[in-house]
């Protein structure tokens, strides 16, 4: 995640959930996995995922 500000436990959850509901309408709208669109919100979704696995881990 590039230089974006801190946010709590529950904000990153919410985040990911919503990513999460972004990704699955992008991929029924343009019906491929490869679509620059749903790559880019997928690794976005990544990058929050991996986050919240670091904060679990570390408490």
């Amino acid at each position: 995640m590039t230089a974006r500000k801190r946010v709590s436990d529950e904000e990153l959850s919410q985040i990911i959930a919503n990513l999460q509901k972004r990704l699955c309408e992008l991929v029924k709208q343009k019906g491929v996995l490869t679509d620059g669109a749903v790559v880019q919100v997928s690794q976005e979704l990544d990058q929050y995922i991996v986050e919240s696995q670091r904060r679990k881990r570390k408490s």
